[in-house]
């Protein structure tokens, strides 16, 4: 296998590479930060919403730093998953590839759900069920708009990490599995109490690991795939949950609900990290 950086090995790299990265990035934040905002001013009551906006710029300027940085480790990352190849890994790399599969998971994870939303909630659950699924359709067809437009090669094509042909099939960036894998955990998380969606977030993290060990993606695909899985899927089931009031009961036994579990990036200052907190 030709590998980059090798002595003797070369391939192909795109012309002015700052100018064809500075575009895809300006395009990822074309295509998210209208949709952040317009869900901003819609959460947000009216004496907020101009903090909340500003907050918001800075948080998409962190992601964008986090974005880029994500970027100049591609090819050392894909270097060393390529030099850690082994038996075991692939196996488990294959579990990655399976369950971020639409085609193999979906009809699974939808009749499944479906069946558990009736034995736990009945009506209500079959609409939970129902929001969730318009939440994993969403998160996944806007990563696959975003891949189709920016046409980015696959690492093991080998022309370099900034090489894009845009409007074509099979691309790189964002990643489908990962994104469909984190708008499942998403969608879990915004339709259950509890710690439904850990397993969930954990297997959609495997799949990101296993597109990249098994030379599907690079690490910016992984990272932006699964941003836009899971903050599209999340926002679209809870859309959809609201228009067909599939929210959680209010409890009339006169006991405490059990308090729910929401897992979020955590961008605040110089701190960046994940975020686990439980509402009464």
């Amino acid at each position: 296998m030709t590998r980059f950086g090798c002595s003797g090995a070369s391939r192909p790299i795109a012309r002015n590479r700052a100018l064809r990265g500075t575009v895809a990035s300006l395009g990822i934040a074309w295509f998210l930060y209208p949709a952040h905002l317009a869900a901003q001013a819609v959460e947000a009551p009216p004496d907020v919403q101009t903090q909340g906006t500003s907050r918001g710029g800075r948080e998409f300027a962190l992601a964008a730093g986090v974005l880029g940085g994500a970027f100049l480790l591609d090819e050392t990352v894909r270097d060393l998953a390529l030099d850690h190849q082994g038996t075991l890994g692939r196996d488990l790399a294959e579990g990655g590839h399976t369950y971020g599969d639409w085609k193999r998971t979906a009809p699974v994870l939808a009749g499944g759900g479906i069946l558990l939303g009736v034995a736990l909630d009945g009506e209500r659950g079959v609409r939970q069920a129902t929001s969730a699924f318009f939440g994993v359709f969403a998160g996944s067809m806007s990563n696959t708009v975003l891949n189709w437009t920016l046409g980015r090669s696959r690492p093991r094509a080998e022309r370099g990490v900034l090489h894009f042909d845009p409007f074509r099939g099979n691309a790189s960036l964002g990643s489908g599995h990962t994104a469909y894998a984190f708008a499942i955990a998403a969608a879990v998380d915004e339709v259950t109490d509890g710690g439904w969606a850990i397993p969930f977030y954990v297997a959609a993290a495997g799949t990101g690991l296993a597109r990249i060990y098994g030379d599907r993606h690079w690490l910016s695909d992984v990272v932006v795939g699964g941003f836009i899985g899971w903050w599209v899927g999340g926002r679209a089931t809870g859309a959809a949950a609201g228009w067909l009031r599939a929210e959680p009961a209010s409890d009339s036994s006169g006991l405490s609900p059990p308090a729910r579990v929401r897992i979020r990036p955590l961008i605040a200052g110089d701190a960046l990290g994940v975020q686990i907190r439980f509402h009464e």
